[in-house]
């Protein structure tokens, strides 16, 4: 019997942020892309399913800006009180489910022993990179951001950063401000 994606937004039987569909038309754009497309229907949804459940860790460290815009919904997003539409998921959401999906299409290959979920995996502590001319940015050193988004691959985690809440920051030129009794 054939596995069945759900990806309607806020539904609690949710269990993705892209559909096959989504996921195979972004794929076969993408470098890298046609390991996934070569996936068989079934895997391409344990796929997506596995990248959207371990984009969802994410909601409690460090944290998805807004809120649920439902009790009931199975998946962190949609959410309220962001710049997207409360029934809306935000496109670089989709990207990112996609984009970690195709990261695991490795781990289908006959003989693979790939651990996808395994927290080695990712590019570390890269927030942004620039090819040319070189630029990168790291995570600010110890914030719970950089330590959630480490197993992620560098494209998925630029797609990510914008929507999980920012770590707080002292230094120069910022103030942090507390409300005294």
């Amino acid at each position: 019997m054939p596995l069945t994606l759900n990806a309607d937004a806020g539904d609690a039987a949710a269990n993705a942020y892209a559909t096959v569909t989504e996921a195979e038309t972004y794929a076969s754009y993408r470098v890298g892309g046609a390991a996934f497309i070569a996936l068989t229907a079934d895997q391409k949804i344990q796929a997506l399913v596995t990248a959207a459940g371990d984009i969802d860790t994410l909601e409690d460290d460090p944290g998805f800006i807004g809120d649920r815009t439902d009790d009931v919904q199975a998946l962190a997003w949609p959410r309220t009180d962001t710049d997207f539409a409360d029934d809306e998921l935000p496109a670089p959401l989709v990207k990112a489910n996609v984009e970690l999906a195709m990261s695991y299409a490795p781990a289908f290959a006959t003989g693979s022993t790939t651990d996808v979920l395994a927290t080695s995996s990712g590019n570390g502590n890269i927030k942004r990179e620039q090819v040319g001319p070189i630029e990168t940015e790291y995570f600010e050193a110890g914030s719970t951001a950089a330590t959630a988004f480490a197993r992620f691959p560098a494209v998925v985690q630029r797609l990510l950063f914008a929507l999980v809440i920012q770590p707080a920051t002292s230094g120069w030129g910022s103030a942090v401000v507390s409300r005294g009794s």
